[in-house]
């Protein structure tokens, strides 16, 4: 599930390789572009959509963002989801904007070579996506 929005969402779309299974909330009356899954029309405006986003999901990962990505991370935290920032992009996901402190603790099934390479800047962005 994405919210729809150009950059990191869009990239994330475009290399699923089911596109049935990549649904991108919009507002009504818009549309993702991505070229790839289903436009849900979901809500009046981007303040609702982050809220819908916040609740339809059971593990989030997280990349950059700003003040909107810190609150939809801090309600799916709130109501037990995961967080999964991949903090090397820095933002919201490096702990900016109150991004849920609970989230950029390493939960402890995870392995720390793995925490680690999700924060690195040295790792390749292969590695760390390996690792997420």
């Amino acid at each position: 599930v994405t919210g729809g929005l150009a950059g990191p969402q869009r990239a994330f779309a475009r290399a699923c390789r089911d596109d049935s299974r990549v649904w991108n909330l919009v507002v009504y009356g818009q549309y993702s572009d991505y070229g790839v899954g289903q436009d849900l029309e979901c809500c009046q405006d981007q303040e609702e959509r982050c809220a819908v986003m916040a609740r339809v999901g059971d593990v989030y990962v997280t990349i950059e963002g700003g003040p909107g990505v810190a609150q939809e991370a801090r309600v799916a935290a709130e109501r037990g989801a995961l967080v999964v920032p991949l903090s090397r992009s820095g933002g919201a996901s490096a702990g900016m904007f109150d991004f849920p402190r609970s989230a950029l603790s390493k939960p402890e099934w995870v392995h720390e070579e793995d925490w680690a390479l999700l924060g690195s800047q040295d790792a390749t962005v292969e590695q760390s996506a390996a690792a997420a």
